[in-house]
């Protein structure tokens, strides 16, 4: 399948592996565990001076324009990421001037500027949560063995250990369950219940063809609707058997016009 994979999303015992990308020019280089980062939004904003009122606050606060919250996926008193370098907050998220449009700009309270230690003119980055889709192939040569381990059980314990790590970074990301076997069923809508999302995909269990079309296209539905930046981590071990891999490809190019990013995670090594 030629679908670009941009990284790797999570390494357990050499079974989960990387399909190679010619023009990466990194031989060697441990990709494991490390998430695919957003590529449409995150834009560095100039931080103005936050209003009056928030002199009072001991809490930090950036305001945004009615446009970059809708970018950003974001609603006033929700809380973001900031980021300065090395420097990383939670901050609250309120309104700013109408008169700000539609610059990359922010107004940060005192509190915030002091905690990223930035100054007026400098520049942040906002790391917004994340909707994501986990869409997973439950098709029957998922209950096959892989060096000594069932392919579904260390795709579950890759799954358990990708959603426990949304919950310690504690960003307010939301994940959907879309499984694809002889059918494709969306367990989950996106929710941040993640010990109810843990719980669903540990009653997974293989059986039949492989619908990956199906599949992708519930996962591109439930996600174009909604704002902000998307995702989905499509994990199997194989290519679809109900549909040709070119209908895949057009889907692909679909959750492009739609801002989603696609990451494909490998079961084995004799995945296509």
């Amino acid at each position: 399948m030629k679908i670009k994979i941009r990284h790797i999303w999570m390494a357990r015992m050499g079974i989960f592996k990387k399909k190679s990308e010619k023009d990466s020019g990194k031989k060697g280089e441990d990709k494991s565990r490390k998430l695919p980062s957003t590529i449409f939004l995150n834009p560095s904003l100039k931080v103005l001076e936050g209003f009056k009122d928030d002199l009072k606050l001991n809490e930090p606060v950036i305001r945004l324009t009615k446009y970059l919250r809708g970018k950003y996926g974001l609603h006033k008193g929700d809380h973001v990421t900031l980021k300065k370098d090395n420097q990383i907050i939670k901050a609250r998220v309120d309104v700013s001037s109408s008169t700000d449009g539609e610059d990359p700009i922010c107004r940060l309270n005192r509190k915030a500027r002091e905690l990223l230690n930035v100054k007026l003119g400098g520049e942040i980055e906002i790391i917004p949560p994340e909707t994501l889709i986990l869409l997973i192939d439950t098709s029957g040569s998922m209950a096959d063995f892989l060096s000594g381990m069932v392919k579904m059980d260390a795709a579950k314990d890759a799954i358990r250990e990708f959603i426990r790590s949304k919950f310690l970074m504690n960003q307010g990301d939301k994940i959907g369950i879309v499984s694809f076997g002889e059918i494709s069923t969306v367990l989950e809508k996106p929710s941040t219940d993640y010990e109810y999302l843990e719980n669903r995909a540990n009653a997974l269990t293989p059986n039949g063809a492989t619908a990956m079309y199906e599949g992708m296209g519930l996962s591109i539905d439930l996600l174009s609707p909604l704002a902000g930046a998307k995702r989905i981590i499509m994990l199997t071990d194989g290519v679809p058997t109900t549909t040709g891999r070119f209908a895949i490809i057009n889907l692909a190019k679909k959750a492009a016009s739609k801002h989603i990013v696609i990451d494909t995670v490998g079961v084995g090594s004799p995945f296509d």
